[in-house]
Formats: C-alpha cells, structure tokens, sequence
C-alpha cells in the first residue's frame, strides 16, 4: 500500500493535477492555490480536500476530481461596479465587539467601524448583489481623501442608503395597547441595524405606549414593544437573551431602550 501523501505532497499533487487540467496556476503557498479564472486569479484553500484525504487516502482521486469539477463550475465574474453602484451600496452592519475582536486576529487591515451600544459596533460594507465586502481602515482613508468626506460624513451616507431600502413591507405590528409590538425580520442581514434609523424608531415609538423597549438579538431580528406590562417584558426579554444565545450572528442578550431620539441600554429599576 502507498505510503499517504503529507500535506507539502498532497498540495504539490493538487497543483500538478490542476495544470494538467488545462487551469493556470499562478502559484502555491501552502495550501493556497492560487488558479486563474475567467481572467482573474483565484484563491482556492484545499483545507477540506486535505481533511477529506485524510480520513480517506483512498479517495485521493475522486477528491481531486471534485477540486477541478468546483473550479469548472465557477461562473464569469460580474464586472466591477461603478463609482454610483458602489456608492449605493454601502451599508451600515452592526457587529459586537467579540466578533471585530475575532476578525482584528486575523492578518488583515482593521475594519473600519464606530461604537455603539452595549458591547456592539457599526461595521460598514459594500453590499453587492453577489458578495458583500466590509469596509477596512486603508478603504475608510481612501473614501476620505476629500475634505467634506469626514468619516461622519460617510456614516450618515450609510444611512441614508439603509433608510432608502426600508419600507413598511419590512415590518409588522402585532398586539394591541401595552402588549403592541413590531417586529423587523428581513433575513438580509439588517433587520437589526435598523435599529440606527432615528426617523424609523421614532415613528415606531408613537405605536407603542409608554417607552419603547427594544431587543436585537441577533443580525436578522429586531423587536420593538412597551415596557407598561412587566410579565409581557420579562417574556419578550427572555427570549431575547435565548436567541442571541443559540441564533447565528448573535448581537445583544440584553434589552436596550428609546429614550430621548437615542437609542440607550435599559436597566430596569430594581
């Protein structure tokens, strides 16, 4: 029996297979194939296909046969957006601190993003129909090369895009008096973020009687509701905290609060 191949062999078979496939092969670094496509050089990690050979040496051929398939599947890349389509696109994504304190690890440039509330920040992205790409700190310095583009500036353009793709489709009411409640559950990625436009929490807070307490979470929800019936608020709070628990992109266990035109963390009077 064959010896099994160790990850320098495995790779260097990969790349050897791939180039006889007819692919160009820029280079390799590690586990990093770098294969062009479509004009373009790709990134392709064999991470998965080395585990997959591992558990199963004798599947060496049928793992490479499923590499090159992939790459054969890849599509033509969509041309580059315009300056406007660009523009357009940038959004504001809330993230918590754990998550940019993960990202920050990695060897990339830091993202660009600003503060927020209990333990959360306000990322940036580009989000194009067909990738979505977080704005970084070299990115944030290049879109302020003018004078009148002050990161404020940039932040209120974000904005003012998100509030342009919110509409009333995007959320419901449900209830009636103190147990009124609307919720925003768009599956985009934004529901939560939301949460940033005054203009449309102020609008929510005229619905709701008494103060309007808010959960968020994670990236896809956002619930609005009073704080006059305290069984319905420990309900709604307890749910809050199991979703950011067990939900994916969690944001924040704890229950936050509109309160003069801001949004504020809520400690409820003891």
């Amino acid at each position: 029996m064959a010896k099994p191949l160790d990850l320098e062999s495995f790779a260097a078979h990969v790349e050897d297979t791939t180039r006889q496939a007819g692919f160009t092969v820029e280079k390799r670094d590690g586990l990093d194939l770098y294969v062009v496509l479509h004009g373009d050089p790709v990134r392709c990690n064999l991470n998965k296909a080395y585990s997959a050979y591992q558990l199963s040496p004798h599947r060496l051929d049928e793992i490479v046969q499923a590499h090159l398939n992939a790459l054969r599947s890849v599509p033509p890349f969509p041309p580059p957006p315009t300056e406007e389509q660009a523009a357009e696109s940038l959004l504001p994504m809330l993230n918590h601190t754990q998550w940019l304190k993960q990202v920050q690890r990695q060897d990339v440039s830091p993202l660009a993003h600003r503060p927020f509330v209990a333990g959360l920040v306000i990322t940036y992205v580009f989000d194009f129909p067909n990738h979505r790409a977080y704005v970084n700190v070299d990115m944030l310095a290049q879109m302020m090369a003018s004078p009148e583009a002050t990161f404020d500036a940039i932040h209120e353009y974000a904005l003012e895009n998100l509030r342009k793709r919110t509409t009333s489709r995007d959320y419901e009411t449900h209830g009636l008096r103190d147990k009124t409640m609307i919720m925003c559950e768009t599956h985009d990625g934004y529901a939560a973020t939301r949460v940033l436009l005054p203009d449309l929490m102020a609008k929510w807070a005229k619905r709701i009687p008494g103060r309007m307490l808010i959960g968020i979470p994670n990236c896809d929800f956002l619930i609005a509701f009073s704080n006059r019936d305290p069984a319905h608020v420990a309900a709604i709070a307890g749910q809050v905290r199991r979703d950011a628990a067990q939900r994916d992109h969690p944001l924040c266990a704890d229950l936050l609060v509109w309160q003069d035109g801001r949004i504020r963390e809520y400690r409820p009077k003891q």
